[in-house]
């Protein structure tokens, strides 16, 4: 993984009345769990001036390493999302009809006239993570005797036994039934 920050810093003045950028790099994203991966992203931007103001519509497309909930086993995470920026280069001028408040950027006229996508296509990827990561939809996780992975097929545990978890509350039903 790279380090360097300015990997998807925009030039704005060497934009003209409308141009394309794109960027590719892995860095690290937070999982639903509290821990993070890597995450592979491809950006496309297209940005439209209109004298010191930037449209700049960019798609995400990434693919995060992740770890099943239910089975364990590694994965690949495709996620695509797209977003908007306004960017006023000096002052701020009227808000966009239709343009959330987030989505207005000022910058500095005078100086560097640099504005980094960076942030905001990390974020996108972030919104776009389900909070259950399953290697697949019907994924049947493992046994919960032995531990081995039911994608795989089946382990050859006696799954009438059913789940150890429900045992306090099968001792209570079994009480019941000799009264």
């Amino acid at each position: 993984m790279n380090d360097d920050a300015d990997f998807m810093k925009l030039d704005l003045d060497r934009v003209e009345a409308r141009s394309s950028f794109s960027f590719e790099r892995t860095f690290e994203i937070p999982t639903p769990d509290g821990g993070t991966a890597p995450c592979a992203a491809a950006v496309e931007a297209a940005v439209t001036r209109s004298m010191n103001r930037y449209s700049i519509e960019a798609r995400v497309k990434g693919s995060v390493r992740a770890e099943c909930n239910r089975c364990l086993a590694p994965f690949e995470l495709p996620l695509e999302t797209s977003f908007t920026v306004i960017v006023n280069r000096g002052e701020p001028s009227a808000p966009v009809e239709g343009a959330e408040e987030d989505d207005l950027v000022s910058v500095p006229s005078t100086g560097e006239g640099t504005f980094d996508l960076f942030p905001r296509a990390r974020e996108a990827l972030i919104l776009e993570m389900p909070i259950k990561l399953l290697c697949r939809e019907e994924c049947r996780g493992v046994c919960v005797k032995c531990g081995a992975n039911l994608n795989d097929g089946e382990c050859g545990c006696d799954a009438r036994t059913g789940d150890p978890r429900w045992g306090a509350l099968k001792k209570f039903l079994n009480r019941e039934d000799k009264t």
